[in-house]
């Protein structure tokens, strides 16, 4: 976890792993801007928890900090159930948090909701984009890997969210206009509305769910050719992987690496020992938790027709979010 909140937010955000011990520690960690209790199940661990939680939800100003407390044990003060959101404290919830979304303590209480989602999943990555998600939105600078968001939300405010439905209206209108008159592709735009496209795992689920024609030229549209929320993004450099040097004993070429790729295809150009399968490479565990919500995973790596290129084709089976395979 602590490695990934450093690659995700290219080492803007810093965290620090401790264990329940002393007051001078808990005065560090009373100053720092999130704090996530994990696990606690002694008492004298979760009456550390719950002093560090009352001291922070005493201060006068909190609108940029975060606490939650997963899987720990019950307290007597009942303290650890108490979460803080940046303005939003759940202990004692403001009238403007349940009466004015655009307000910062009703932003506060969906972020919080949108945290403990994502926290109930338990996979590192989910948990990761929770804290990501929380800095950005409160941290006054913003994350690049959760920085853009193609929704319309109370955070943008109403301009913004006019000048974008503006943009796509004229610059997308017929392509919105036939996927909203199809059933199958208004699906989709229903249930993308429904997440935080943010979410990768929400997001890819629901797209492979409803995958069409009229889909893709929607997308294609508005994303891409037009870039109506004016989205940017710049390939990862953490964490920094070193390619393989060496094969077999001998230096790596092109060659062997072509091979390599090729693996147990039943295919001419396939590396000695191929076991001559039907696909060149099974997947045993995706680059992350979105790419793993597709089972059976198979990739067929091959030479084009002049062998100086090659196709790349990916076969795997979709569970989509209505239940289908």
């Amino acid at each position: 976890l602590q490695n990934k909140i450093a690659w995700f937010s290219d080492n803007s955000i810093t965290t620090k792993v401790f264990t329940a011990d002393d007051d001078v520690l808990a005065e560090e960690i009373k100053s720092y801007d999130a704090v996530i209790a994990l696990h606690l199940t002694t008492e004298q661990d979760v009456h550390f928890a719950s002093k560090l939680f009352a001291s922070r939800l005493a201060e006068h100003s909190h609108d940029a900090k975060c606490q939650f407390a997963l899987e720990c044990a019950a307290d007597d003060t009942c303290l650890l159930d108490h979460t803080l959101v940046g303005p939003f404290d759940s202990s004692k919830p403001s009238l403007s948090s349940r009466i004015l979304p655009w307000s910062p303590s009703a932003s506060g209480k969906r972020m919080r909701t949108q945290m403990q989602q994502l926290f109930d999943r338990w996979t590192s990555d989910d948990f990761v984009l929770a804290l990501l998600l929380f800095f950005n939105q409160f941290s006054g600078s913003a994350v690049p890997w959760v920085e853009h968001n193609i929704d319309a939300t109370w955070e943008k405010g109403v301009i913004r969210n006019t000048r974008e439905f503006y943009g796509m209206v004229t610059k997308c209108g017929g392509c919105i206009a036939k996927c909203l008159a199809d059933e199958n592709c208004k699906q989709c735009i229903d249930a993308l509305n429904a997440v935080d496209t943010r979410d990768q795992v929400a997001s890819y689920r629901t797209v492979v769910s409803f995958e069409s024609e009229l889909l893709r030229d929607f997308s294609y549209c508005i994303l891409q050719k037009n870039n109506v929320f004016g989205c940017s993004a710049s390939i990862p450099k953490l964490p920094y992987v070193v390619p393989i040097q060496t094969w077999r004993g001998r230096e790596i070429t092109v060659d062997d690496a072509r091979q390599l790729l090729i693996g147990h295809l039943d295919d001419n150009a396939a590396v000695e020992g191929s076991l001559k399968l039907q696909t060149s490479w099974k997947v045993a565990c995706g680059a992350n938790v979105a790419y793993d919500q597709f089972p059976s995973q198979n990739q067929i790596f091959y030479e084009n027709s002049s062998g100086k290129d090659m196709w790349y084709d990916p076969i795997f089976r979709v569970e989509t979010i209505d239940g289908r395979t």
